[in-house]
């Protein structure tokens, strides 16, 4: 027996999403996982039998649902799902995949429609947080072509800018899980400097230098150095117990892959990114990198960046000796692909108050996706 589902496949940001109603899937649980399982084609590394695009980075799915809080208009749960493991991760947001759900809701008529702009509240079931995408519109559709070019990402495409309201404790630990601004990991590379933070997702950030890298890598993590990926396994299974993920660190790259995600930054400097063009250090604030369910994002994850930016809010942390301290309200990440800006805004009590950026989003289809159920 095959059943069908009506789906939107979209490109968000850096990432490719399939895009849905919550209610055209099973409810949360076993079947449902099931079913994001089958519809992207896992497990299987070429996902050839599914909507998946055989990477982290396209292997995602957003379900979004009218809201029931007074807050939000319509609730956005994004799954990770695996592409080697039958397995679906609800554990954290996914912010490139974020900027496709305002213009899903606006285009399904789950929330009215205004020109030249609908602002969309939206609650993120998996971290428990408001965002606002305020998504251009024009004759009461959503607008998709404009001048706006996002690094890693061909073309051009109208602006829509996310907000991350109040982005931290998404775990229940504070901003500083480890109530540290600055930990120091024991791995096999010797003692690394190190921040656990936790705004909009947890992500532990290292030292560069520590790990014995430049910072500008940007061929995959399986060319890196063995002991650099051990190393920085070892520092992302520290981060797992502080987040309360698991017990003993050695668990976390079966129990929690794509919680916390583990990030590299440095000072400023030149490098050449994956399409051969210089990155000059003056057009960055930090170099940085980020690893996504264990590769080399080609990007950078963009509630990694959101984490990223918190981080150098906390004087003494990694990310703040990266940057060379001081007050700033953006802050540039140069990353595989390019450069990345974030707006920070903080309330007149220095306090975190809100994290934007600009992204891009558009349809690639939208259709039926044909789902064979198994026996019963």
């Amino acid at each position: 027996m095959i059943s069908k589902v009506h789906v939107a496949l979209m490109r968000g940001g850096t990432s490719k999403c399939v895009v849905l109603r919550a209610e055209d899937v099973p409810p949360p649980g076993a079947e449902r996982d099931r079913s994001l399982l089958r519809l992207l084609g896992s497990p299987d590394p070429r996902q050839i039998d599914g909507l998946g695009g055989a990477t982290s980075t396209t292997s995602k799915v957003v379900l979004v649902e009218p809201s029931r809080r007074t807050q939000a208009d319509v609730d956005y749960t994004f799954a990770q799902v695996s592409v080697l493991d039958a397995t679906v991760d609800y554990r954290g947001n996914c912010g490139n995949c974020a900027s496709t759900v305002g213009p899903f809701a606006i285009s399904e008529g789950l929330v009215p429609c205004s020109t030249p702009l609908t602002e969309v509240r939206i609650y993120n079931t998996n971290t428990g947080k408001l965002m606002l995408a305020e998504v251009p519109t024009s004759r009461c559709g959503v607008l998709e072509e404009g001048d706006l070019a996002v690094a890693g990402v061909p073309g051009t495409g109208a602006q829509q800018t996310i907000w991350f309201v109040q982005p931290e404790n998404t775990s229940g630990r504070g901003l500083l899980p480890t109530g540290h601004q600055l930990d120091v990991v024991a791995t096999c590379l010797g003692p690394v400097r190190a921040t656990v933070v936790d705004a909009a997702n947890p992500v532990v950030f290292a030292a560069a230098e520590d790990l014995g890298i430049q910072g500008t890598e940007v061929e995959p993590l399986d060319r890196w150095p063995n002991e650099v990926r051990r190393a920085l396994e070892q520092v992302r299974g520290y981060a797992a117990v502080a987040l309360g993920l698991v017990e003993d660190p050695s668990q976390a790259a079966s129990v929690s892959r794509n919680i916390p995600k583990v990030g590299i930054v440095r000072s400023p400097i030149d490098y050449v990114d994956i399409y051969g063009n210089l990155v000059p250090g003056s057009a960055q604030d930090v170099t940085a990198r980020i690893l996504s369910m264990g590769t080399l994002h080609q990007a950078f994850a963009l509630t990694g960046a959101m984490a990223l930016a918190a981080a150098t809010i906390v004087h003494g942390s990694v990310a703040d000796m990266a940057v060379g301290g001081g007050e700033h309200t953006r802050l540039r990440i140069g990353h595989p692909s390019g450069v990345l800006e974030i707006t920070i805004r903080r309330d007149a009590d220095g306090s975190l108050s809100a994290l934007g950026v600009v992204r891009t989003a558009r349809r690639l289809l939208v259709g039926d996706a044909f789902l064979p159920q198994p026996d019963p």
